[in-house]
């Protein structure tokens, strides 16, 4: 039964894109020279530069290329490391470094580059994998990036920087408005997709879609041997995959294997989806393929989740997460069936919409669920809620409306009107860091209601101040009672000065050239 339903899942998927890679064999050797001494003759298929990083000499023939300077900068990724030796440059295709203070500090090394520090295991690791990296290599695209959706930041004003602070590779920066995503560093863990509050950046390989596909397939194919609710193994293709091979899958009849890439590629949607098709729980086992991540990012949204569910009652239905290689440990943790309350599973397809395959999923779950509350409050750090505005400080200035990135704070078009659309808000805090005048709170929530949150909401509106020379509208009243209470005692606005500033562009140049 369990080949069958696992066979079910798998989708033939092939990358959109893929990221090449050449290395001709330049590897750059940093360390006590001492050490790389003795490790020289063990690379010598390979053209080898040493740098030492004590005043010991290298003991290496013509064929090595001895560095004496210290190096001061190192950057790159397999087939193009750069590094700075004084005023020297110098461009290699492979680094191991043995320094006491590693030049490249990421979380994530770049691939072609080993640091093993005083680990014996990886060091030999690194002195096997290194004279195979010769030769071309691809990688796929792991994510996709929208730029029209991006909260980072509008017209200079900062807003979301998530994926940034989240990415253990250093593969995305800043880039003004918009973010830049280094897909030679990007190994696809997925840690940017999980916390980026809008969708603009999303894991590729597989979609959301694709993975939702999969799922269904297996529930499908799980549902014509089993009535009772299944578990949900989500783990790694690498490591996690081997040792369950080993093993032969030891698990009851209602657990389900779901191999992906990489743990963090599945994160909220998917997890909420499954539960909505009626999965009773969900285990995402970290069986070590990564040591160098923490998957801090995950966890904190399965917390998230978690809280979602408890607040419709559905506390009987939880997310996971296990770190251990000992497979005994995992079959322990599956042994014992979840008591669930059993839900009318969900019949919505999967689509490639991170907010909008959560929003179908909550709204199933609440229509099933015990507990049926208007709205539930979220963490702060949550992609969903509304924008709390202070009308007697609001001067309808449109600041929040130029620089918000989705669309969700609007103006009045011809009327001084300030509006809202909750469905779109992802709570990035460009308007409030924008208002002049301290006037906007977000307060991060999840309304049930999908209607009442598309709908265009009236958050403050201001009586329209017309020209005292021509009548025309131009400002709100309390704009221009405001600019005069601040510039009443300035000896430039005194008289027929503070006066203009009552009156319309056209009508306050023409009052100047009739004075």
């Amino acid at each position: 039964m369990l080949k069958a339903v696992v066979e079910a899942g798998e989708i033939s998927i092939e990358p959109e894109e893929q990221i090449s890679f050449e290395s001709r064999g330049r590897c750059l050797l940093i360390g006590p020279a001492a050490v790389l001494n003795r490790l020289i003759p063990r690379l010598s298929t390979l053209e080898l530069y040493a740098a030492a990083t004590d005043e010991h000499e290298i003991e290496a023939d013509e064929t090595v290329t001895e560095v004496r300077q210290k190096l001061s900068e190192l950057s790159g990724w397999l087939g193009a490391f750069h590094a700075r030796f004084g005023e020297h440059e110098l461009s290699v295709d492979l680094v191991l470094d043995l320094s006491e203070s590693p030049g490249i500090q990421s979380k994530v090394a770049p691939l072609g580059y080993f640091a093993p520090g005083d680990d014996p295991q990886a060091l030999a690791e690194a002195l096997q994998q290194l004279p195979e990296l010769v030769g071309e290599f691809d990688k796929p695209r792991f994510f996709d990036y929208r730029p029209d959706i991006c909260a980072h930041s509008r017209r200079g004003v900062a807003g979301c920087s998530n994926c940034i602070e989240a990415c253990p590779a250093e593969a995305i920066s800043s880039g003004g408005d918009l973010i830049n995503v280094n897909p030679n560093l990007c190994q696809g863990c997925g840690s940017c997709t999980v916390v980026c509050p809008s969708g603009a950046i999303s894991y590729a390989f597989p979609t959301l879609d694709v993975s939702i596909k999969r799922l269904r397939q297996m529930l499908q194919e799980y549902h014509s041997y089993q009535s009772q609710p299944p578990q949900l193994l989500i783990h790694d293709e690498n490591l996690g995959q081997q040792q369950l091979e080993a093993y032969d899958y030891p698990f009851a009849d209602d657990v389900l294997p779901f191999s992906i890439e990489e743990i963090g590629a599945l994160g909220q949607p998917f997890w909420l989806s499954a539960f909505a098709y009626g999965v009773s729980r969900i285990v995402v086992w970290d069986a070590g393929s990564h040591d160098d991540h923490d998957w801090q990012e995950l966890q904190r949204s399965m917390q998230e989740s978690n809280a979602m569910l408890a607040e419709l009652g559905l506390m009987d239905r939880r997310i996971e997460y296990l770190h251990s290689r000992d497979i005994d440990i995992l079959h322990s943790a599956q042994s014992q069936p979840p008591q669930v309350t059993e839900i009318k599973a969900a019949r919505f397809a999967g689509i490639n919409d991170k907010r909008r395959m959560t929003t179908m999923a909550l709204t199933h779950l609440h229509e099933q669920a015990p507990e049926k509350p208007e709205r539930m409050t979220l963490t702060a750090d949550a992609a969903f809620g509304e924008i709390l505005v202070d009308k007697q400080a609001c001067t309808l200035c449109m600041s929040c409306v130029s620089v918000c990135p989705v669309g969700a704070v609007v103006d009045g078009v011809d009327k001084p009107q300030l509006h809202f659309i909750e469905d779109l808000c992802v709570q990035c805090g460009m308007c409030e860091t924008a208002c002049p005048e301290d006037a906007i709170d977000l307060s991060p929530r999840y309304v049930f209601d999908r209607n009442q949150a598309r709908q265009k909401r009236l958050l403050h509106e201001e009586p329209v101040f017309n020209c005292i020379s021509c009548n025309k509208p131009f400002a709100t009243q309390k704009m221009i009672d405001t600019m005069i209470g601040k510039l009443a005692d300035h000896p430039m606005f005194q008289g027929q000065a503070l006066e203009r500033l009552k009156m319309c562009e056209d009508c306050r140049v023409k009052s100047m050239f009739k004075d």
